[in-house]
């Protein structure tokens, strides 16, 4: 197995880093505290998010870092424990790295221009909430889950058919340019995550969260990648 380069975990090392160091450093004062939320309290909360999605450990050399976008909801069914339920569903998108275009297209007579890489994972995690200040709550959560990669390699091409004038209402015959997927690999696996994060109280009952996971898809070499999120509990 390849070791990890310094340049792989540059970009998400940094973020999961300063998340750890608040939970630790203000673990004891906030001992005190209880969550309270500009509104009243539910025990079931769902929520949206969306963010940058960093690669790591060997999937790092096929697919570059892309963006994520999901939601969920999550369970507290006791106010006065800090423990909470929480189901995430998920789908990121991410870039073919040359190093993946280069291999394949040295094995493949047709011409590899281009290529992306798809991830939909659902999770569902245990979360500890420990209380920072009455409107401030840091959180970590780790759970199981499943999760389908698809890995497509693409060419472009021309396609010819009618292109039509919204202003003048006429059509020309013409060609424009689009992408084929000359090769694709599928999986559905395992997956397991944990990560930290920090939730900022709201009016209406409403918070606003922060969070970084790292995710493992329990592929032949895993699939290791960093969702940095931002999200909307409501």
């Amino acid at each position: 197995m390849k070791k990890l380069s310094g340049s792989m975990l540059e970009g998400v090392r940094y973020p999961l880093g300063v998340l750890l160091l608040m939970g630790v450093w203000t673990q004891a004062p906030a001992q005190g505290y209880v969550e309270r939320y500009y509104g009243p309290q539910e025990h079931v909360h769902w929520h949206i998010d969306t963010g940058y999605v960093a690669t790591t450990g060997q999937i790092g050399d096929l697919l570059e870092g892309g963006w994520t976008v999901g939601g969920g909801l999550s369970w507290q069914p006791d106010f006065s424990s800090p423990l909470a339920l929480r189901a995430d569903l998920n789908y990121s998108r991410f870039n073919a790295t040359r190093q993946l275009l280069a291999i394949n297209q040295a094995v493949s007579p047709t011409e590899i221009d281009d290529g992306y890489g798809e991830i939909v994972d659902f999770a569902l995690d245990g979360e500890y909430r420990m209380p920072l200040s009455p409107y401030v709550t840091a959180f970590a959560a780790a759970g199981i889950g499943v999760a389908h990669r698809r890995i497509a390699l693409t060419q472009t091409v021309a396609f010819g058919g009618y292109i039509c004038d919204p202003w003048f209402g006429y059509c020309e015959y013409g060609l424009t340019p689009g992408d084929v997927v000359v090769a694709s690999d599928n999986t559905s696996q395992f997956a397991w995550n944990a990560g930290l994060g920090l939730d900022f109280a709201l009016g209406g009952g409403q918070t606003f969260f922060v969070e970084a996971r790292f995710t493992r898809m329990q592929t032949a070499q895993p699939t290791d990648f960093v969702p940095i999120r931002v999200g909307l509990r409501f």
